[in-house]
């Protein structure tokens, strides 16, 4: 009787383990990256601040949105944050505090060695305090360099970075730079989508903890607007275009509409005009 319940045991182990693998090969892996809003952090609470082990961003509303679909998700990243959460939820990130697109962008090639995202949510900007997206270039370059080295294809979900609680003509004038740069990695078929978190996530003043970062309900918003990216049809052979009439350079805005399979742009026309 003993041998035969150990045998037993062994046999549901098995199947255990094997069932835990087939999930973990069939899940989508996505890497939540960014700053302090990706974290989870609350600057008005330096002076006590809450354990890690509660910190979520918008990672866990996210996680529940994905869950309730049956999209089978699986975050990776170097970072636990928000592991005591309940109900819990996949606490694996790369939310830095404090960090500029400059910080990831050196850092984005091991974090993507490490853990082989299928997927990347980046949300990086509101620690520059500039205008220039040339440190969000350099991610997108790093990301190239891993997809060529490992011969992976990884989705980028690029945010347009949220406002302030006070509206914030630096940020505006980043996310016009931002949209900009996004059109043309689009434009060289770069597997990159443009997310508006800016206006789309529709953030109050009172969705704020504080000047910079969301509080619950306004990071519930911004998950709701990651869940709407992630489940909208995505057609990569969209993302390969023709030459148009005018270079890159000079195209002002891009629109990729997935369920009609088309793709609408508006160009400035250079001084030198267009040649037929």
């Amino acid at each position: 009787m003993r041998q035969k319940y150990f045998k037993l045991l062994i046999h549901f182990f098995t199947l255990f383990l094997i069932t835990t693998y087939l999930h973990a090969e069939d899940s989508i892996k996505i890497m939540p990256l960014g700053d302090s809003i990706t974290y989870g952090n609350i600057a008005s609470e330096n002076d006590d601040p809450r354990p890690s082990s509660i910190r979520t961003g918008y990672r866990n509303h996210l996680w529940y949105m994905l869950q309730g679909a049956n999209f089978s998700a699986d975050f990776v990243g170097s970072n636990m944050t928000g592991q005591d959460i309940v109900p819990p939820f996949d606490s694996d990130n790369e939310g830095h505090v404090g960090w500029t697109s400059y910080n990831i962008a050196e850092n984005v090639h091991d974090y993507m060695s490490t853990n082989n995202p299928d997927i990347i949510l980046l949300h990086i900007g509101t620690n520059d305090l500039d205008t220039s997206i040339t440190g969000v270039a350099e991610i997108l370059n790093q990301i190239n360099l891993y997809e060529l080295e490992s011969g992976q294809t990884v989705r980028v979900l690029i945010a347009l970075i949220i406002d302030t609680r006070s509206p914030n003509e630096i940020i505006q004038d980043f996310n016009d730079n931002l949209r900009k740069l996004v059109n043309l990695h689009m434009l060289i078929g770069d597997k990159v989508t443009l997310v508006d978190m800016y206006k789309g996530a529709g953030l109050m003043s009172s969705d704020y903890g504080d000047f910079i970062h969301p509080n619950d309900n306004g990071y519930n918003k911004m998950a709701t607007v990651w869940f709407n990216a992630l489940m909208a049809p995505y057609t990569p052979e969209l993302y390969t275009f023709p030459a148009t009439l005018v270079t890159p350079t000079y195209i002002t805005h891009l629109n990729i509409n997935e369920t009609t399979k088309s793709v609408v742009f508006t160009t400035e026309v250079p001084d030198s005009g267009i040649i037929f």
